[in-house]
């Protein structure tokens, strides 16, 4: 039984400390770098994607850098608040318990290249690189919360149903190749094939969990759960402790993903285009295991649980869920759906090519559930050598978020800074959504393109290269 207190230690330690920490957490390539197509890395938004360049080459690690987060719960000024008549910090889940949402959810989000190299190849546009990807998922049904706030006793007879509660953490390394090639003069597709090496993840893949407490003629509390669970993992440490070269060294456990995009020209100022990103699964072998509960329901006598008055809130989580549960560990192969995600946009260009307005839908499909955002940018070519644009992006729960990005190019350097939340990089602490990224390439494109600068024809890329002319 101690091992099981130790995994539910883990396990509690880890949905508690994703609320007290979203400042350091992590998300993907938002929204913004849509359309800004002189940056070969939109081509991650859309594989049909081309920059007019003859070829990119990024420098490591700082090829790309995508970091952010979306919380329905709120930012960490939520959770945590000085105390009156004092300078120390309080902890209180009060606020996000009475927000009204049934099940907050988490997604956080790293990207980073590791190396990125593109080239083209008649009108062909190849790339080729290794990405890293760190992901967290988890939906935190209110039970939860108010069970590790308040403890049992205030929901005597009530059911506590936690069956919402849901875990998806992954870390993968990321081999992909892709290709970009015309058809004919209005339609250019793309497509971008994966090979995934996955070092470790944590999932749930069944959650029945509830708990009804009773108080009877004795004045005894009782206990009664339902308790159909199981969680699998991959790739921890154990008691033998961690090993880099080890896990680093991993290819047992593999996955496949697809991206598939399309890029239309209808008229000269006016493109559409859709892709549908990362559609595929991982397959765990390796240092596989997997717990489960042996018994559907349990019944047992005990005290009521205070958390707020404990010095050890956690370990008392942990001592409960012991109770609890009986678990079975198993070592078992187990595979993971990734959460694929569907672009739909549209982009119209002023006549002099400078100015470009976009329209973008974005919908991400995760476990359970499905997170939609709308948004709208301006871009201005001021010049072959620099580019910027602003946005605004609706998110169901976090609707306020203004972005920008600047574009440098100063031969052959490429600087890009993106932003989907300006104002999240000020005051992150009060933001749902945050989310930045930055890139340097070395960006070989034609010279005659930076002649004139005052010829749009003459400046790379100031409309869809859908022909790669």
């Amino acid at each position: 039984m101690k091992k099981n207190l130790h995994i539910f230690r883990k396990i509690s330690f880890l949905l508690l400390s994703v609320i007290l920490l979203p400042q350091f957490s992590v998300a993907q390539n938002g929204f913004i770098l849509h359309g800004m197509r002189d940056v070969q890395q939109s081509s991650f938004l859309n594989p049909a994607f081309t920059s007019g360049a003859n070829i990119v080459v990024g420098f490591p690690m700082l090829s790309n850098l995508s970091t952010g987060l979306l919380n329905t719960a709120g930012g960490i000024n939520d959770f945590i608040s000085k105390s009156a008549n004092s300078d120390s910090l309080s902890f209180d889940l009060s606020k996000v318990i009475n927000n009204g949402q049934p099940v907050d959810k988490i997604t956080e989000f790293l990207d980073m290249d590791i190396f990125f190299a593109g080239f083209k190849a008649g009108n062909t546009f190849i790339t080729l690189g290794v990405r890293q990807h760190l992901f967290f998922q988890a939906l935190l049904d209110k039970d939860l919360l108010k069970l590790a706030w308040n403890g049992n006793a205030p929901y005597v007879n009530q059911t506590l149903d936690l069956s919402h509660t849901a875990v998806n953490v992954y870390h993968l390394i990321d081999y992909h190749l892709g290709i970009s090639v015309p058809i004919g003069d209005k339609f250019r597709v793309g497509a971008r094939l994966h090979l995934l090496q996955g070092l470790s993840n944590i999932s749930t893949e069944n959650n029945g969990v509830s708990m009804k407490t009773l108080l009877n003629s004795n004045n005894e509390y009782e206990i009664h759960a339902r308790t159909n669970f199981l969680v699998n993992t991959s790739g921890l440490p154990d008691s033998t402790g961690f090993d880099a070269k080890n896990y680093l060294l991993n290819f047992k456990n593999t996955g496949f993903a697809i991206d598939l995009g399309v890029d239309v020209q209808l008229t000269k100022q006016v493109s559409v285009n859709a892709s549908i990103l990362n559609w595929g699964k991982v397959f765990y072998r390796s240092n596989t295991k997997t717990y489960k509960s042996i018994k559907d329901s349990i019944s047992f006598n005990g005290s009521s649980i205070d958390f707020i008055n404990n010095d050890d809130p956690i370990g008392s989580i942990g001592d409960t869920l012991k109770k609890i549960f009986d678990l079975k560990e198993e070592s078992q192969n187990y595979q993971i759906q990734l959460p694929a995600r569907i672009l739909i946009g549209g982009e119209y260009y002023t006549k002099d090519m400078r100015n470009d307005f976009s329209l973008l839908f974005s919908g991400h499909f995760f476990k359970d559930y499905f997170v939609s955002a709308v948004s709208v940018g301006y871009s201005r070519y001021v010049s072959g050598h620099f580019t910027f644009k602003v946005n605004y992006t609706y998110i169901k729960d976090a609707p306020m978020n203004f972005g920008a990005a600047v574009v440098c190019n100063l031969f052959p350097f490429q600087v890009y800074l993106y932003s989907d939340n300006i104002q999240g990089l000020f005051q992150w602490d009060r933001q749902k959504y945050v989310q930045a990224g930055f890139g340097l390439n070395i960006r070989i494109a034609p010279r005659n393109t930076r002649r004139n600068s005052n010829n749009p024809n003459n400046i790379h890329n100031l409309r869809p290269d859908i022909a790669g002319k």
